[in-house]
């Protein structure tokens, strides 16, 4: 792992039990993927943890060419630099105990794992715990505390699924606890809007792209939880698993190879691609 910018190995990594971001969650992170020698809308990715930093005014250590360099020699020192992997980019504020604070100081660590797309369709569970709304944080960035992901996650490995969806505290579809959500009705895709609660994911933003440049109609909205139970097919994407079908939603099957959705996965494939070789 690199820690404060130094790689060194996991057992000999040493972070004070008092810091920030194990007592409050004080701080945000990045997760995304390397495609055996390239990274995909990494400046995306940099621009969402940089601004997340800037929310929290905690003032970043690196820029985005250093913070590259560092992943790239995390995955030499690993001899992942032909294979697919998971890398997250994890940053706190350095201070004190105690909310109030005045300290823009950082510390932050990157790990590095192998990583593979080979996973069924997912089952879902609807939760019962509620996203946090924009009004209390914003949710665009990914923040280190993830409590309420965390209880909807139990609840769905109670349920014996793989995930939960998740709604705002006004009862309208957000996300689950990992991804973002579509469905598809009648040749059409929908999606939940941005003032539904959700964290706007980058291969969220991808998706849209594709499936408006396969000539797709896509409605993004508010939308009740009964609108997803008449889909017929449900799908959800984020860096790690790009775009992986929904089996099912508590009692309610999906088709998990319907054509539409097998158009937009070959049309993100492709989009892949071309951005990889560019």
């Amino acid at each position: 792992m690199v820690l404060n910018g130094r790689i060194t190995e996991e057992k000999d990594a040493f972070v004070s039990p008092l810091n920030r971001g194990m007592m409050y969650g004080d701080g945000c992170f990045e997760t995304l993927r390397w495609y055996s020698g390239n990274l995909l809308e990494w400046d995306k990715h940099f621009e969402r943890l940089e601004s997340g930093l800037e929310y929290l005014a905690i003032k970043p250590d690196f820029n985005s060419d250093e913070l590259k360099q560092h992943i790239r020699e995390l995955i030499d020192r690993n001899r992942l630099s032909e294979n697919d992997a998971m890398i997250r980019v994890q940053c706190w504020r350095k201070g004190e105990r105690g909310y109030k604070t005045d300290s823009s100081k950082m510390e932050w660590m990157v790990q590095v794992k192998e990583t593979t797309s080979g996973q069924a369709p997912l089952k879902l569970t609807l939760a019962q715990t509620r996203c946090i709304p924009s009004a209390a944080l914003d949710r665009r960035y990914k923040f280190s505390n993830g409590l309420n992901y965390i209880k909807a996650a139990q609840g769905a490995g109670k349920a014996l699924c793989d995930d939960a969806l998740m709604l705002t505290v006004h009862d309208k579809i957000s996300e689950t606890t990992s991804a973002n959500i579509f469905w598809v009705k009648e040749d059409k895709v929908y999606t939940p809007d941005v003032d539904c609660d959700l964290l706007p994911g980058v291969t969220r933003g991808l998706v849209i792209e594709v499936i408006r440049s396969l000539g797709i109609e896509l409605t993004e909205g508010k939308f009740e939880p009964s609108e997803i139970s008449k889909a017929e097919a449900v799908f959800c994407t984020n860096s790690l698993v790009e775009i992986k079908e929904i089996l099912s939603l508590d009692d309610i099957m999906f088709e998990t190879e319907h054509p539409l959705v097998m158009k937009i996965k070959a049309g993100f494939e492709k989009y892949k691609v071309q951005k990889l070789k560019g």
